[in-house]
């Protein structure tokens, strides 16, 4: 390590010299974000925030820190020219999801493993190939001859003994052996090497499986990403793949002994202390002093590979050794204080490049698990649940950090903070350089309407529209005070217009204007029972929603469709519903996950999940749409049940039918021309689009025997 990286050696010597080094002093949630110059300033950085995440630990209830086309009828044998595509919130965004089509073939990934489907003709449907891959597959992007599989990869490592790679000493503290330390432990596939690196606990990587398509009977794995951190959220523009993970950072287990031992004398509080906010306070400041020598010598004697998330780029077979997937000066931190988590934006190309050869990856020291991009821009976000101590009022804001997207040429922007919490990726849309944002008021984790920090009257639901000026994020234009002591269940913006669903014991439909960007305003409300948590385009004047049906009391009943008249934006109206049938409960993987639903010729599938006298059902529910009418009305369902008992227990995360009986879970659905294809866990099904009893061909993925 360069010697002038390191702080003078008076600054390192631990309490036998009053000369001890003090934690910069950050303040509470600052979001402006600037490049570390060298490795001596980020690893300064990244001391302050462990200290302060020791202290929070200790004295601030656990609350403090991150431990967190023209068509052809019939099934000619032609290739099929007309199938429905992953639904998307952006056109020309692809996002990732468990199946994919081109017509002719299904891409699925289904336990652990990643098969391609023959799908035209229908009848003939068939798996023509299936790979097994490390880890548990989850998604994928297809482009042409070639898919990326992205799987999880789980494990424990690290002894945890030392205070990094060298260069410090921490007080013995312990010398029984943390639960961190117990073991190496494998999912269903194998962990990258850093799992066992010194001082790495409980890991996550994602692993990137580019595999070539060209001939689909025999595909094959022609590169491995692994990318340490938790899997965020994707993204692929015409070929580029833009892949978000968050990587908490990995603390020695000697420092978390510390903070915890009677070694440095840290303040202990009577039980009695913990209700004077001042005395907490008190406390934790003397700690935080105490701490920091000992945390800066710890960071100060480890490598950057031990602070940074790693990438394993490799041909499979090779055991390529991982590299820092980011160096200290392409990680941005922000201003003030922020979770010690590292997040980073890796890109590569689909269609291009071998191993090691073409990725790249922006790092930011903070974390963040929502993101929203557009043709030209990503954008994460972060709110402010960090830095709450977990008393008083909880500051809601969110920081906005906005990303110009260019291939391999990821930039930050800029950097701006809006009041309240936002609910998903819907609430964000970019048009014209602008971004809309909607956010609520109120606490979601606790539905606290009462002493939230925030700035309004009254807590309620607002949209910011912000615009990059000279490297920040600038308010332009926000409207305030939607549906007071609600909160947002639903939010989709397209074009000039922008619609709401807010949810106490009614649903209002909010219609808004957002054709100027300085002066966005409520134009129309429609309230009704229940709430939507999906809004979907239908054709001019219409929008499709999914939700859950509710009395006039607020008691929720059941899932539902619903079916707005939004020709006039100014009185929307309630054009038709579709309650499903329950006995007490029913849902849809629709309600949380819009890629679960298929919309395409006049037809609505999604997946569904009920109990009827007493008989619990997964399938997939087919519902015609009449827009002429304005009605919705039910074609049909498919069940998958049989097909349990036809194959074996499946290695699928989402059917574990050795405790809980065997049991279909409908997840997904395709249309290609006029077939209906259904994707459950245990296989695939196709049918009549129009007439889903007429069932033509099935797949199983587990056969018995």
């Amino acid at each position: 390590m360069n010697a002038s990286l390191l702080l003078p050696l008076s600054l390192l010597l631990l309490p036998a010299c009053n000369n001890k080094p003090e934690p910069a002093d950050l303040g509470q949630g600052g979001y402006t974000l600037a490049r570390f110059s060298d490795c001596g300033e980020l690893k300064t950085w990244v001391a302050g925030a462990w200290t302060e995440e020791l202290v929070r630990s200790r004295y601030g209830y656990g609350w403090g820190y991150a431990v967190e086309d023209g068509a052809t009828s019939g099934s000619g044998t032609a290739s099929p020219t007309e199938y429905s595509e992953t639904n998307v919130q952006e056109s020309g965004v692809d996002e990732p999801d468990l199946v994919k089509t081109d017509g002719s073939y299904l891409y699925v990934t289904h336990g652990s493993s990643f098969s391609v489907v023959k799908s035209w003709p229908a009848e003939d449907t068939s798996v023509l190939s299936t790979l097994d891959l490390d880890g548990t597959p989850f998604a994928l992007f297809l482009q042409g001859d070639r898919a990326a599989v992205m799987a999880t990869v789980w494990g424990y490592g690290g002894d945890g003994s030392s205070g990094g790679g060298g260069g410090g000493t921490v007080p013995d503290s312990s010398t029984e052996e943390s639960g961190w330390e117990s073991g190496y432990y494998e999912g269903s596939g194998v962990a990258p090497d850093w799992a066992g690196d010194s001082d790495r606990y409980y890991t996550s990587s994602t692993r990137i499986s580019v595999i070539d398509l060209s001939d689909r009977s025999a595909p094959q794995v022609l590169r491995e990403i692994d990318l340490e951190g938790y899997y965020t959220d994707a993204r692929m523009i015409d070929g580029d793949i833009y892949v978000v993970t968050n990587t908490y950072s990995s603390m020695p287990q000697s420092l978390w002994d510390l903070s915890w031992s009677d070694t440095l004398g840290l303040p202990v509080l009577a039980d009695g202390d913990w209700d004077d906010q001042a005395a907490v306070t008190a406390a934790a400041d003397e700690a935080r002093a105490l701490l920091y020598p000992y945390v800066l010598t710890t960071v100060l004697g480890m490598s950057a590979e031990e602070l940074l998330p790693e990438v394993r780029d490799q041909v499979p077979g090779e055991d390529a050794a991982p590299v820092l997937l980011t160096e200290c000066t392409d990680v941005y931190h922000p201003d003030g204080l922020s979770s010690p988590s590292s997040l980073a934006v890796t890109h590569f190309k689909l269609d291009e490049g071998d191993a090691g050869s073409d990725v790249s990856a922006t790092g930011l020291l903070s974390d963040g698990w929502e993101i929203y991009a557009s043709a030209d821009s990503l954008y994460v976000t972060q709110t402010s649940w960090w830095w709450w101590w977990g008393w008083g009022d909880l500051d809601l804001k969110t920081h906005v950090h906005k990303f110009q997207l260019d291939g391999a040429d990821t930039v930050y922007v800029g950097s701006g903070s809006v009041d309240g919490w936002l609910l998903n990726s819907y609430s964000m849309s970019e048009q014209d350089g602008y971004l809309r944002v909607a956010t609520t008021d109120i606490n979601w984790w606790w539905g606290d309407v009462s002493g939230t920090g925030t700035t309004a009257a009254e807590p309620a639901n607002n949209v910011f529209v912000l615009q990059e000026d000279a490297g920040a994020l600038t308010e332009v234009g926000e409207l305030r005070g939607i549906a007071p002591n609600e909160q947002i269940y639903a939010a989709r913006f397209m074009g000039d217009v922008g619609y709401l669903v807010t949810y106490q014991q009614t649903d209002p439909l909010f219609t808004l204007d957002l054709s100027d960007p300085t002066a966005p305003a409520v134009v129309g409300e429609l309230e009704v029972n229940g709430y939507s948590s999906y809004l979907h385009p239908a054709g001019d004047g219409y929008l499709l929603a999914v939700g859950m049906d509710g009395d006039s009391d607020g008691s929720i009943l059941g899932f539902q469709v619903s079916l707005f008249d939004i020709s006039d934006p100014a009185a929307p109206t309630l054009a038709d519903r579709l309650a499903l049938e329950s006995d007490d409960w029913s849902s849809s993987e629709a309600l949380w996950d819009p890629h679960a639903f298929t919309y395409f010729a006049d037809t609505l599938s999604l997946p569904i999940y009920t109990s009827v006298d007493g008989v619990s059902f997964s399938g997939l529910w087919v519902l015609d749409v009449d827009l002429d009418g304005g009605t919705l009305s039910e074609l049909g369902r498919v069940d998958h049940s049989e097909m349990a008992g036809l194959s074996t227990c499946p290695d699928d995360p989402y059917d574990d039918c050795y405790d809980t009986g065997d049991y279909a879970w409908m997840r997904r659905s395709v249309v290609i021309e006029d077939w209906l294809y259904s994707l459950s866990s245990y296989g695939i099904k196709v049918t009549e689009l129009r007439d889903p009893a007429a069932e033509v061909a099935s797949v199983l993925w587990y056969p018995a025997g």
